[in-house]
This record gives structure tokens, C-alpha cells and sequence, in this order.
């Protein structure tokens, strides 16, 4: 299967007055650098030292220890950790413990090899992961508890959760009570668990957009038990388990509220799983309500498009404009219209190209309602003389 990352997200927090070079003359933030080259012989002791407005200049390399962060910065200054001159791995078994600190920003730095978890935030907030990557962990990769307002973006994680279902966590978890989260632009690969994991999350507020999430346990992209969730414009598939879908929405028992509501699935290509494409699961009982799935692709998955096994549905759930490449779905409680089962005229199917080919059924016979304005390539919505079907809108010349 032919992936490829197909846009980003530019993010960042803007920066206070540019620090200065250490033992500068007069007040202000400084440059603490870290290396052969540095004053500094750890991260960690530069970290310590780092106040408010601060940046960790890492040299390109292995750095081990891991890091601990006993401070953060303040609105306004935060305090950024950054590779210079190319990707700071950071190895050791304890990886990097943000706790509960904020304004922290991270970029062109890898945490490699923890026996732990690769990431752990718990009660934190502000926060910025760029150019970030986690390389192997023996529990989750990113994991966020209880911590708010976070971007993630351009970030590789792959190798987490290698002691499999025993694990702690997923590969980048978003978890009880953490709300204001982005997470753009990434690739989430080959772990042992859940690829992106939003869960007991109430009022999560989180948008999960322009992904490359493949070859995870799976489900790679999995909501549970949680409000207000954004995911689109992903392209996920690959899933390893036989009872994992590509995106999976679920109540499980673990779940105080148990409720999911408010979840929007939209110009997703879900693809080569194997299970379905899109699975809605409630472990034991639970609710589903306000579920809005429009303008995905489904296909190649091995056990369909669409799989629900939840029985109970309350408010608004609609079924638009998605290709059911699979074959014929029981849309169970959806309203449901202007889906289309079976091959719709992809461009080139073998080779993972699930574009619509010049004739295909799909174009210009979707709905407007509740479309989104893009499609999964950034293309305006509508391209030509209506809305099409599926997660690719028809260019035209």
C-alpha cells in the first residue's frame, strides 16, 4: 500500500525576544547549549538550569539519560528544548517525564529506547511537540493525562508498546480529562497498540488531522468514551489484530460516563485493515449520540466498510456521502444517504491510489449537506457541479 503524508499544519507558539548566548551581558533569556561543543555536559543539567524564556540547544546526536523536567516557563516565554544542527536523541530508560509543567516546547528531539513510557505528561499544559519523534518504548509513546492545551505536529512514532497488550497506554494517548489537543501532520507506525488513542475524555475538544496512521495493532485512530473529537483528512490502514478496524469509536466499561458524543469523522481513506474500515463498538452498555461520518473511503478492509456493534443511539447520527468500497453496510441507526457501495471508478486501487477516476459514479453525486469545504488533499469542495462521494474531491482542468 502507497502512503504518503499529504499536507501539514503549521503550529508553534509565538516566540518572546530571541534568547541570547550564554554569559551575555544584562538580563533576558539565554541559549543554554548541550554537547561536546556546549557548556553544558547533559540535558538534564541544562534543564535545571533553564528559566523561564530559555532554549535547550541539543546537539545532533545520541544523549543519554533521558530527561526529567523539574520547571517550565511562563505565558509568553516558554522554555524550548531543540536539536541543533539535526534530530537530539534523547536515550534512557526513563525517557522524558514532563509532569505536571507547562510551556514547553519541543523540537528536532527523538526519546528513543525507554523501558517506559517514551513521553509521559500527567496534569500539564501548553505544550508543543514538533519535529518530535518517539522510537521504541515498552509502554505508550506520547502520553497525555489530564493535560491541556497541546499541539503535536510533524511527529514520528513507531516501536511503542513492545511489552503488546500488557502495555500501558497506546502509542499517542490522549487520556482522562485532557482537552485542546492537535495533533497534525503525523506518522504513527507499527506499534503494539492503538495508534492515536483519545479516551474518558468528556469535553475533549480534540482535532486529529492530516495523519499517516498505518500498521498499528490497532485500531489506528480510536475515540472512547469521550465529546467533541475532529478526525479528518487521515489516511489509516494496515491494522494487524483481526478485531481492529482502521478508526474504531467505542464505549468500553472502563469508561465512567460511559458515553462517546460529538465525534466527526470526515475525508478520512481507510484502507487494508483487518477488520473494517470503521468500527463502532460498546463493550457492555453504553450511548452513542451525535455522530456525524461524511465523505470517507472505505476499502481493501477485510471485514467490510462500516462494522457497528453498539445498540444504543440517541440524538443526530447521519451516514453521508461515503464510499463503501467494501461492499453493502447496515447503516443501523444512521440516517443514511448518498453513500455509495462497491468500487465507485478509483484511479488505480492496486497501487493504493483511491482518487476518482475521470467517469467514476462518485463525482458530482454527493450531498452539500454537512460536506466539508476540502477534501483529503486540501482540494475545495465543490470541485465541479456538486459535491462527490468519498474522501477525494475530482479535480477538474
Amino acid at each position: 500500500m502507497s502512503i504518503r503524508v499529504l499536507a501539514g499544519v503549521a503550529l508553534l507558539v509565538a516566540a518572546a525576544a530571541g534568547p541570547t548566548a550564554e554569559g551575555a551581558a544584562g538580563p533576558g533569556p539565554r541559549t543554554r547549549h548541550v554537547g561536546p561543543h556546549g557548556t553544558y555536559p547533559s540535558v538534564q543539567a541544562a534543564a535545571d538550569a533553564a528559566r523561564p524564556g530559555d532554549t535547550v540547544a541539543i546537539e545532533a546526536g545520541s544523549h543519554p539519560g533521558g530527561l526529567t523536567v523539574h520547571r517550565g516557563g511562563s505565558p509568553g516565554h516558554p522554555i524550548r528544548f531543540r536539536g541543533e544542527g539535526g534530530t537530539a536523541v534523547l536515550t534512557g530508560a526513563g525517557g522524558l517525564v514532563v509532569g505536571g509543567h507547562g510551556w514547553l516546547e519541543f523540537t528536532d528531539v527523538t526519546v528513543s529506547g525507554s523501558t517506559g513510557f517514551g513521553v509521559y505528561a500527567e496534569g500539564a499544559h501548553d505544550l508543543v511537540f514538533d519535529r518530535f519523534g518517539v522510537d521504541g518504548s515498552r509502554d505508550g509513546g506520547l502520553v497525555l493525562v489530564g493535560t491541556r492545551r497541546v499541539r503535536v505536529a510533524h511527529c514520528d512514532i513507531h516501536g511503542t508498546n513492545a511489552r503488546g497488550t500488557a502495555a500501558d497506554h497506546e502509542a499517542l494517548s490522549i487520556a482522562s480529562g485532557s482537552s485542546d489537543v492537535e495533533v497534525s501532520g503525523c506518522h504513527v507506525h507499527d506499534n503494539g497498540e492503538e495508534g492515536i488513542d483519545v479516551k474518558y475524555d468528556d469535553a475533549a475538544r480534540v482535532k486529529i488531522h492530516h495523519n499517516v496512521v498505518t500498521g498499528n495493532r490497532g485500531p489506528d485512530i480510536y475515540v472512547d468514551s469521550s465529546s467533541t473529537v475532529d478526525i479528518y483528512a487521515n489516511v489509516v490502514g494496515g491494522t494487524r489484530e483481526a478485531t481492529k478496524a482502521g478508526i474504531g469509536l467505542a464505549v468500553e466499561d472502563y469508561s465512567e460516563s460511559r458515553l462517546l458524543s460529538k465525534v466527526r469523522v470526515f475525508d478520512n481513506l481507510s484502507t487494508g485493515n483487518a477488520q473494517a474500515g470503521l468500527s463502532l463498538w460498546v463493550e457492555s452498555t453504553g450511548t452513542m449520540r451525535d455522530l456525524t461520518i461524511v465523505n470517507n473511503t472505505f476499502a481493501g478492509n477485510a471485514r467490510g466498510s462500516l462494522l457497528i456493534d453498539a445498540d444504543r443511539f440517541t440524538g443526530t447520527n447521519t451516514l453521508r456521502n461515503n464510499v463503501f468500497g467494501d461492499g453493502p453496510v447496515d447503516a443501523g441507526p444512521f440516517a443514511a444517504d448518498h453513500n455509495l457501495v462497491g468500487n465507485p471508478g478509483f484511479a488505480d486501487p492496486a497501487r493504493g491510489d483511491y482518487h476518482l477516476a475521470a467517469r467514476s459514479a462518485a463525482v458530482d453525486a454527493g450531498s452539500p449537506e454537512h460536506a466539508p469545504g476540502f477534501d483529503l488533499d486540501g482540494v475545495v469542495r465543490p470541485a465541479g457541479a456538486g459535491f462527490d462521494i468519498g474522501a477525494y474531491e475530482r479535480r477538474w482542468p
